[in-house]
Protein backbone atom coordinates (compact mmCIF):
# COMPACT_ATOMS: atom_id res chain seq x y z
CA UNK A 1 0.00 0.00 0.00
CA UNK A 2 1.35 3.41 -1.07
CA UNK A 3 -0.19 6.74 0.48
CA UNK A 4 -0.30 9.77 -2.60
CA UNK A 5 -0.81 13.36 -0.22
CA UNK A 6 -4.45 12.15 1.83
CA UNK A 7 -5.41 9.67 -1.03
CA UNK A 8 -5.00 5.89 -0.87
CA UNK A 9 -3.69 3.57 -4.00
CA UNK A 10 -3.46 -0.19 -3.63
CA UNK A 11 -0.71 -0.95 -5.28
CA UNK A 12 -0.87 -5.01 -5.02
CA UNK A 13 2.28 -6.78 -5.56
CA UNK A 14 1.11 -10.31 -6.36
CA UNK A 15 -0.64 -8.77 -10.13
CA UNK A 16 1.37 -8.43 -12.93
CA UNK A 17 -0.06 -6.29 -15.06
CA UNK A 18 0.31 -6.49 -18.86
CA UNK A 19 2.96 -4.62 -21.03
CA UNK A 20 0.60 -2.70 -22.32
CA UNK A 21 -0.12 -0.90 -18.84
CA UNK A 22 3.47 -0.60 -17.63
CA UNK A 23 3.51 1.73 -20.41
CA UNK A 24 0.63 3.69 -20.05
CA UNK A 25 2.05 3.76 -16.08
CA UNK A 26 5.16 5.40 -17.39
CA UNK A 27 3.54 7.66 -19.80
CA UNK A 28 1.27 8.96 -16.68
CA UNK A 29 4.19 9.65 -14.57
CA UNK A 30 5.86 11.44 -17.87
CA UNK A 31 3.18 13.59 -17.58
CA UNK A 32 3.19 14.73 -14.12
CA UNK A 33 6.52 15.99 -14.37
CA UNK A 34 6.91 19.39 -14.23
CA UNK A 35 7.04 21.68 -18.09
CA UNK A 36 10.65 22.81 -17.22
CA UNK A 37 12.05 19.23 -17.16
CA UNK A 38 11.27 19.08 -21.18
CA UNK A 39 11.63 22.69 -21.90
CA UNK A 40 15.21 22.37 -21.47
CA UNK A 41 15.73 21.76 -25.08
CA UNK A 42 12.75 23.35 -26.55
CA UNK A 43 12.58 22.57 -30.64
CA UNK A 44 10.46 24.51 -33.67
CA UNK A 45 7.57 22.33 -35.58
CA UNK A 46 6.57 23.50 -38.57
CA UNK A 47 3.34 22.96 -40.24
CA UNK A 48 3.61 23.13 -43.97
CA UNK A 49 0.14 24.50 -45.37
CA UNK A 50 -0.10 23.34 -48.64
CA UNK A 51 -0.22 25.83 -51.37
CA UNK A 52 -4.23 24.75 -52.05
CA UNK A 53 -4.73 25.58 -48.27
CA UNK A 54 -6.59 22.54 -47.94
CA UNK A 55 -5.33 19.78 -45.52
CA UNK A 56 -2.86 19.43 -43.46
CA UNK A 57 -1.49 15.93 -42.59
CA UNK A 58 1.65 16.34 -40.67
CA UNK A 59 3.89 18.34 -39.08
CA UNK A 60 7.51 19.04 -38.91
CA UNK A 61 9.57 19.03 -35.82
CA UNK A 62 12.83 20.85 -35.93
CA UNK A 63 15.77 20.54 -34.19
CA UNK A 64 18.06 23.72 -32.48
CA UNK A 65 20.57 22.51 -35.47
CA UNK A 66 18.07 23.82 -37.98
CA UNK A 67 17.67 20.44 -38.85
CA UNK A 68 13.99 18.48 -39.80
CA UNK A 69 14.13 15.57 -37.45
CA UNK A 70 10.93 13.82 -37.69
CA UNK A 71 7.48 14.26 -39.28
CA UNK A 72 4.73 14.22 -37.14
CA UNK A 73 1.72 12.62 -38.23
CA UNK A 74 -1.73 14.83 -37.53
CA UNK A 75 -5.28 12.89 -36.98
CA UNK A 76 -8.80 14.16 -37.40
CA UNK A 77 -8.02 16.48 -40.01
CA UNK A 78 -9.43 14.89 -42.48
CA UNK A 79 -13.04 15.76 -42.61
CA UNK A 80 -12.42 19.25 -41.53
CA UNK A 81 -12.25 22.73 -44.22
CA UNK A 82 -8.68 24.64 -44.19
CA UNK A 83 -7.48 23.54 -40.88
CA UNK A 84 -5.92 26.80 -39.40
CA UNK A 85 -2.71 26.03 -36.55
CA UNK A 86 -3.51 28.82 -34.36
CA UNK A 87 -0.96 28.34 -31.72
CA UNK A 88 1.24 26.19 -29.39
CA UNK A 89 0.83 26.26 -25.69
CA UNK A 90 3.39 23.84 -23.26
CA UNK A 91 3.22 20.71 -25.92
CA UNK A 92 -0.21 21.51 -26.69
CA UNK A 93 -1.94 22.66 -30.24
CA UNK A 94 -4.93 24.35 -30.88
CA UNK A 95 -6.25 24.70 -34.76
CA UNK A 96 -9.28 26.50 -35.63
CA UNK A 97 -11.53 25.08 -38.47
CA UNK A 98 -14.05 27.42 -40.60
CA UNK A 99 -17.27 25.62 -40.95
CA UNK A 100 -17.75 23.75 -43.97
CA UNK A 101 -21.49 24.73 -44.38
CA UNK A 102 -20.71 28.53 -44.96
CA UNK A 103 -21.89 29.46 -41.48
CA UNK A 104 -19.92 32.10 -39.68
CA UNK A 105 -18.58 29.91 -36.80
CA UNK A 106 -15.63 27.73 -36.41
CA UNK A 107 -14.66 24.66 -34.63
CA UNK A 108 -12.09 24.94 -31.53
CA UNK A 109 -9.29 21.87 -31.53
CA UNK A 110 -6.71 21.20 -28.26
CA UNK A 111 -4.76 17.92 -29.29
CA UNK A 112 -1.11 16.89 -28.39
CA UNK A 113 0.83 15.53 -31.08
CA UNK A 114 3.19 13.41 -29.60
CA UNK A 115 0.33 11.32 -27.10
CA UNK A 116 -2.40 12.20 -30.08
CA UNK A 117 -5.33 12.82 -27.39
CA UNK A 118 -7.57 15.57 -28.46
CA UNK A 119 -10.80 17.51 -27.57
CA UNK A 120 -12.92 19.68 -29.85
CA UNK A 121 -14.71 22.30 -27.91
CA UNK A 122 -18.42 23.00 -28.20
CA UNK A 123 -20.12 25.57 -30.76
CA UNK A 124 -20.57 29.36 -29.24
CA UNK A 125 -23.02 31.75 -29.49
CA UNK A 126 -24.21 32.55 -33.14
CA UNK A 127 -22.05 35.28 -35.26
CA UNK A 128 -22.68 37.23 -38.14
CA UNK A 129 -18.75 37.98 -38.81
CA UNK A 130 -15.97 34.98 -38.66
CA UNK A 131 -15.53 34.71 -34.72
CA UNK A 132 -11.73 35.53 -33.48
CA UNK A 133 -10.43 33.14 -30.92
CA UNK A 134 -7.40 33.33 -28.27
CA UNK A 135 -6.82 30.25 -26.19
CA UNK A 136 -5.00 31.10 -22.68
CA UNK A 137 -2.92 28.17 -20.78
CA UNK A 138 -1.58 28.33 -17.20
CA UNK A 139 1.09 26.26 -16.83
CA UNK A 140 0.65 26.59 -12.71
CA UNK A 141 -2.76 25.08 -12.73
CA UNK A 142 -2.51 23.25 -16.17
CA UNK A 143 -5.94 24.86 -17.01
CA UNK A 144 -6.88 26.93 -20.23
CA UNK A 145 -9.40 29.28 -21.59
CA UNK A 146 -10.59 29.83 -24.95
CA UNK A 147 -11.87 33.43 -25.54
CA UNK A 148 -14.19 33.47 -28.42
CA UNK A 149 -15.08 37.11 -29.69
CA UNK A 150 -17.86 37.08 -31.93
CA UNK A 151 -20.70 39.96 -33.41
CA UNK A 152 -24.40 39.65 -33.30
CA UNK A 153 -25.23 42.87 -34.47
CA UNK A 154 -28.16 43.97 -36.99
CA UNK A 155 -27.88 45.23 -40.71
CA UNK A 156 -27.39 48.93 -40.02
CA UNK A 157 -25.87 48.50 -36.38
CA UNK A 158 -22.20 50.01 -35.73
CA UNK A 159 -20.49 46.23 -35.47
CA UNK A 160 -19.68 45.77 -32.13
CA UNK A 161 -17.72 42.48 -30.67
CA UNK A 162 -18.41 40.03 -27.52
CA UNK A 163 -16.47 38.12 -25.32
CA UNK A 164 -17.20 34.50 -24.45
CA UNK A 165 -14.87 32.07 -22.65
CA UNK A 166 -14.63 28.30 -22.23
CA UNK A 167 -12.44 26.85 -19.60
CA UNK A 168 -10.76 23.22 -18.90
CA UNK A 169 -13.50 23.25 -16.10
CA UNK A 170 -16.83 24.36 -17.61
CA UNK A 171 -19.01 23.00 -20.07
CA UNK A 172 -20.47 25.46 -21.70
CA UNK A 173 -19.41 29.54 -23.06
CA UNK A 174 -20.24 32.41 -20.54
CA UNK A 175 -19.71 36.09 -22.04
CA UNK A 176 -17.43 38.32 -20.00
CA UNK A 177 -17.67 41.58 -21.98
CA UNK A 178 -20.37 43.06 -24.07
CA UNK A 179 -18.13 45.28 -26.43
CA UNK A 180 -14.88 44.57 -26.66
CA UNK A 181 -12.25 45.43 -30.20
CA UNK A 182 -11.53 41.54 -31.06
CA UNK A 183 -7.96 40.39 -32.85
CA UNK A 184 -7.73 40.50 -36.53
CA UNK A 185 -5.69 38.70 -38.59
CA UNK A 186 -3.16 40.76 -40.98
CA UNK A 187 -4.14 41.27 -44.42
CA UNK A 188 -0.13 41.85 -45.12
CA UNK A 189 0.46 38.47 -43.24
CA UNK A 190 -2.55 36.19 -43.33
CA UNK A 191 -0.41 33.31 -41.97
CA UNK A 192 1.23 34.91 -39.37
CA UNK A 193 -0.86 34.27 -35.62
CA UNK A 194 -2.42 37.68 -34.68
CA UNK A 195 -2.01 37.22 -31.16
CA UNK A 196 0.32 36.09 -28.55
CA UNK A 197 -0.34 33.22 -25.54
CA UNK A 198 1.72 33.94 -22.29
CA UNK A 199 1.40 32.87 -19.20
CA UNK A 200 -2.02 32.97 -18.76
CA UNK A 201 -3.05 35.99 -20.84
CA UNK A 202 -3.86 36.73 -24.66
CA UNK A 203 -2.34 39.41 -25.89
CA UNK A 204 -3.51 41.21 -29.54
CA UNK A 205 -2.87 44.44 -31.30
CA UNK A 206 -5.91 47.29 -31.20
CA UNK A 207 -5.75 48.68 -35.00
CA UNK A 208 -6.09 51.85 -35.95
CA UNK A 209 -9.73 52.97 -38.06
CA UNK A 210 -7.80 55.50 -40.12
CA UNK A 211 -4.75 53.88 -40.83
CA UNK A 212 -5.61 50.42 -41.93
CA UNK A 213 -3.24 47.68 -40.15
CA UNK A 214 -1.41 50.06 -37.93
CA UNK A 215 -1.27 49.42 -34.12
CA UNK A 216 -2.40 52.17 -31.48
CA UNK A 217 -2.38 50.11 -28.63
CA UNK A 218 -2.06 46.25 -27.21
CA UNK A 219 -5.33 44.88 -25.48
CA UNK A 220 -4.93 41.72 -23.04
CA UNK A 221 -7.62 39.30 -21.84
CA UNK A 222 -6.74 36.73 -18.51
CA UNK A 223 -7.36 34.03 -16.82
CA UNK A 224 -9.52 35.95 -14.19
CA UNK A 225 -11.46 38.06 -17.30
CA UNK A 226 -9.89 40.75 -17.07
CA UNK A 227 -8.98 42.78 -19.68
CA UNK A 228 -6.03 45.37 -19.55
CA UNK A 229 -4.45 48.11 -22.42
CA UNK A 230 -0.84 48.33 -23.03
CA UNK A 231 0.87 51.11 -24.49
CA UNK A 232 2.98 50.63 -27.43
CA UNK A 233 7.03 50.48 -27.01
CA UNK A 234 6.87 53.36 -29.86
CA UNK A 235 5.53 53.62 -32.96
CA UNK A 236 4.22 50.68 -35.05
CA UNK A 237 3.02 49.89 -38.21
CA UNK A 238 2.37 46.50 -40.23
CA UNK A 239 4.97 44.79 -40.05
CA UNK A 240 5.53 44.64 -36.11
CA UNK A 241 4.39 41.45 -34.81
CA UNK A 242 3.87 40.35 -30.69
CA UNK A 243 5.81 37.10 -29.52
CA UNK A 244 6.79 35.68 -26.55
CA UNK A 245 10.61 36.34 -25.45
CA UNK A 246 12.30 34.98 -22.45
CA UNK A 247 8.64 34.74 -20.72
CA UNK A 248 7.56 38.36 -21.13
CA UNK A 249 5.69 40.00 -23.84
CA UNK A 250 7.87 41.35 -26.55
CA UNK A 251 7.14 43.21 -29.72
CA UNK A 252 9.40 42.66 -32.72
CA UNK A 253 9.34 45.48 -34.81
CA UNK A 254 10.63 46.35 -38.37
CA UNK A 255 11.63 49.42 -39.04
CA UNK A 256 11.13 51.37 -42.56
CA UNK A 257 10.39 48.03 -44.35
CA UNK A 258 10.42 48.52 -48.10
CA UNK A 259 7.52 49.96 -49.65
CA UNK A 260 6.36 51.39 -46.57
CA UNK A 261 6.34 55.32 -45.85
CA UNK A 262 9.05 56.58 -43.37
CA UNK A 263 8.48 58.79 -40.35
CA UNK A 264 10.20 61.86 -39.33
CA UNK A 265 12.14 60.99 -37.04
CA UNK A 266 12.71 57.55 -38.52
CA UNK A 267 16.10 56.31 -39.57
CA UNK A 268 16.08 54.82 -43.60
CA UNK A 269 18.29 52.14 -42.84
CA UNK A 270 16.13 49.02 -41.99
CA UNK A 271 16.30 47.88 -38.10
CA UNK A 272 15.39 45.25 -36.64
CA UNK A 273 14.09 46.09 -33.12
CA UNK A 274 13.11 44.17 -30.54
CA UNK A 275 11.14 45.64 -27.27
CA UNK A 276 10.46 43.54 -24.10
CA UNK A 277 7.46 44.39 -21.41
CA UNK A 278 8.99 43.35 -18.20
CA UNK A 279 7.72 44.99 -14.50
CA UNK A 280 4.77 46.92 -16.31
CA UNK A 281 7.55 48.96 -18.83
CA UNK A 282 9.21 48.51 -22.34
CA UNK A 283 12.86 47.85 -22.75
CA UNK A 284 14.64 47.83 -25.79
CA UNK A 285 16.16 44.40 -26.23
CA UNK A 286 17.91 44.45 -28.89
CA UNK A 287 18.61 46.71 -32.56
CA UNK A 288 20.67 45.13 -35.39
CA UNK A 289 20.37 46.24 -39.27
CA UNK A 290 18.86 43.85 -41.22
CA UNK A 291 18.46 43.49 -44.94
CA UNK A 292 14.66 43.50 -46.26
CA UNK A 293 15.04 43.19 -50.05
CA UNK A 294 11.73 42.46 -52.29
CA UNK A 295 10.12 40.84 -48.75
CA UNK A 296 6.58 40.14 -49.45
CA UNK A 297 5.20 39.12 -46.62
CA UNK A 298 5.84 36.94 -42.84
CA UNK A 299 4.44 33.51 -42.57
CA UNK A 300 5.89 33.38 -39.28
CA UNK A 301 8.10 35.49 -36.47
CA UNK A 302 8.44 32.48 -33.19
CA UNK A 303 10.76 32.64 -30.86
CA UNK A 304 12.69 30.08 -27.95
CA UNK A 305 16.08 30.96 -25.84
CA UNK A 306 17.77 33.94 -27.23
CA UNK A 307 17.15 33.79 -31.30
CA UNK A 308 13.88 34.60 -33.47
CA UNK A 309 12.77 32.31 -35.93
CA UNK A 310 11.25 34.32 -39.19
CA UNK A 311 10.03 32.91 -42.12
CA UNK A 312 10.28 35.34 -45.00
CA UNK A 313 8.39 35.24 -48.16
CA UNK A 314 9.55 36.84 -51.33
CA UNK A 315 8.18 38.78 -54.20
CA UNK A 316 8.90 35.97 -56.68
CA UNK A 317 7.04 33.41 -54.08
CA UNK A 318 10.37 31.89 -52.84
CA UNK A 319 10.45 31.40 -49.02
CA UNK A 320 13.38 32.30 -46.74
CA UNK A 321 14.56 30.74 -43.27
CA UNK A 322 15.92 33.26 -41.09
CA UNK A 323 17.68 32.99 -37.78
CA UNK A 324 17.90 35.96 -35.42
CA UNK A 325 20.45 35.89 -32.15
CA UNK A 326 19.16 38.81 -30.59
CA UNK A 327 22.12 38.43 -28.32
CA UNK A 328 25.03 38.42 -30.45
CA UNK A 329 22.68 40.20 -32.58
CA UNK A 330 23.71 37.91 -35.53
CA UNK A 331 21.37 36.52 -38.41
CA UNK A 332 21.63 32.46 -39.99
CA UNK A 333 19.82 31.27 -43.09
CA UNK A 334 18.47 27.83 -42.82
CA UNK A 335 18.81 25.60 -46.10
CA UNK A 336 15.14 24.37 -45.47
CA UNK A 337 13.75 25.35 -49.32
CA UNK A 338 13.36 21.77 -50.98
CA UNK A 339 12.04 20.55 -48.07
CA UNK A 340 9.07 23.05 -48.31
CA UNK A 341 8.99 23.22 -51.76
CA UNK A 342 5.54 24.00 -52.84
CA UNK A 343 4.55 24.30 -49.01
CA UNK A 344 3.53 27.77 -47.00
CA UNK A 345 5.47 26.90 -43.99
CA UNK A 346 4.48 28.31 -40.64
CA UNK A 347 6.74 27.53 -37.85
CA UNK A 348 5.89 27.74 -33.88
CA UNK A 349 7.84 27.16 -30.67
CA UNK A 350 7.29 23.98 -29.59
CA UNK A 351 8.05 21.69 -26.15
CA UNK A 352 7.64 18.03 -26.38
CA UNK A 353 5.14 17.12 -23.38
CA UNK A 354 3.14 14.01 -22.91
CA UNK A 355 0.36 16.46 -21.17
CA UNK A 356 -3.03 14.96 -21.48
CA UNK A 357 -4.61 14.67 -18.33
CA UNK A 358 -5.47 18.67 -17.47
CA UNK A 359 -7.97 18.00 -20.80
CA UNK A 360 -9.57 15.75 -18.71
CA UNK A 361 -9.98 17.77 -15.66
CA UNK A 362 -13.64 18.95 -16.68
CA UNK A 363 -15.36 15.87 -15.15
CA UNK A 364 -12.28 13.78 -13.57
CA UNK A 365 -14.33 10.81 -12.43
CA UNK A 366 -16.03 10.52 -15.76
CA UNK A 367 -13.24 10.87 -18.22
CA UNK A 368 -11.21 8.08 -15.92
CA UNK A 369 -14.64 5.79 -16.73
CA UNK A 370 -14.03 6.89 -20.32
CA UNK A 371 -10.30 5.73 -20.23
CA UNK A 372 -11.60 2.17 -18.58
CA UNK A 373 -13.70 1.63 -21.38
CA UNK A 374 -11.01 2.74 -23.79
CA UNK A 375 -8.63 0.34 -22.04
CA UNK A 376 -10.86 -2.59 -21.75
CA UNK A 377 -12.80 -2.10 -25.10
CA UNK A 378 -11.40 0.02 -26.98
CA UNK A 379 -13.85 2.89 -26.95
CA UNK A 380 -14.36 6.55 -27.01
CA UNK A 381 -16.02 9.09 -25.31
CA UNK A 382 -18.40 12.25 -25.89
CA UNK A 383 -19.15 14.25 -22.95
CA UNK A 384 -21.40 17.18 -21.51
CA UNK A 385 -20.37 19.19 -25.01
CA UNK A 386 -16.65 18.33 -25.01
CA UNK A 387 -15.58 15.67 -27.59
CA UNK A 388 -12.81 13.39 -26.32
CA UNK A 389 -11.26 11.96 -28.89
CA UNK A 390 -9.23 8.74 -28.99
CA UNK A 391 -7.89 6.44 -31.88
CA UNK A 392 -11.14 4.92 -32.04
CA UNK A 393 -13.46 4.67 -34.50
CA UNK A 394 -16.77 4.23 -31.58
CA UNK A 395 -17.89 6.44 -29.54
CA UNK A 396 -20.24 7.02 -26.84
CA UNK A 397 -21.96 9.97 -25.37
CA UNK A 398 -23.55 10.58 -21.68
CA UNK A 399 -26.52 12.84 -22.43
CA UNK A 400 -28.61 12.19 -18.91
CA UNK A 401 -27.64 11.99 -15.79
CA UNK A 402 -28.92 8.11 -15.19
CA UNK A 403 -26.51 7.12 -18.22
CA UNK A 404 -23.79 9.33 -16.47
CA UNK A 405 -24.48 7.07 -13.14
CA UNK A 406 -24.51 3.96 -15.41
CA UNK A 407 -20.88 4.46 -17.20
CA UNK A 408 -19.67 6.19 -14.20
CA UNK A 409 -20.50 3.27 -11.59
CA UNK A 410 -20.74 -0.27 -13.30
CA UNK A 411 -16.67 0.50 -14.95
CA UNK A 412 -15.15 1.29 -11.51
CA UNK A 413 -17.36 -1.84 -10.11
CA UNK A 414 -16.02 -4.06 -13.04
CA UNK A 415 -12.44 -2.02 -12.52
CA UNK A 416 -11.99 -3.52 -8.58
CA UNK A 417 -13.72 -7.11 -9.41
CA UNK A 418 -10.76 -7.41 -12.27
CA UNK A 419 -7.98 -5.76 -10.41
CA UNK A 420 -8.90 -5.21 -6.63
CA UNK A 421 -10.75 -8.37 -6.13
CA UNK A 422 -12.87 -6.35 -4.10
CA UNK A 423 -16.32 -5.10 -4.57
CA UNK A 424 -17.49 -2.38 -2.41
CA UNK A 425 -17.22 1.50 -3.95
CA UNK A 426 -17.65 4.55 -1.61
CA UNK A 427 -16.74 8.18 -2.10
CA UNK A 428 -13.23 7.72 -1.24
CA UNK A 429 -12.89 5.50 -4.49
CA UNK A 430 -14.50 8.09 -6.69
CA UNK A 431 -12.14 10.65 -5.46
CA UNK A 432 -8.92 8.44 -5.56
CA UNK A 433 -9.69 7.16 -9.10
CA UNK A 434 -10.36 10.81 -10.53
CA UNK A 435 -6.50 11.53 -9.59
CA UNK A 436 -5.08 8.43 -9.41
CA UNK A 437 -4.57 6.11 -12.36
Amino acid sequence: MSEIGNERALLRSDYVPPIGYIEEVIINILSRLPLSWSAKKPKYIICPYPEDYDTINHLCLMEENGIISEDVPLFGFEEVCSPEIMCFLNGLICSVNEDCEGLNDVDINIFNPITHDSIVLPRGSPSVQIPSVGIAFDPKSNDFKAFRFFSDSSKGEVVKYKCEVYTSRSTEWRIISEDVQRPYRSNIHPFCPYYASISGAVYWFVLSREKRGTPVRILSVDMNDNFTEIDLPTQLHEWSFLIELEGCLSVVHLTNPEHYPLSQNEDPQPHLEVYKFENSQWHLRSKSIIDLINVHSFNSVAARDTEIFFIIKHEDESVCFLIFDFVEGSFTTLDLDEQFEDYCPVAFPFVESLLKYYLEQLIPTICFCTKIFHRQWNLGGAISGLQLQFPSSFRFAAPSLPLLILFTLVPILLYRLLFDNTSTITVADLESLSTVE
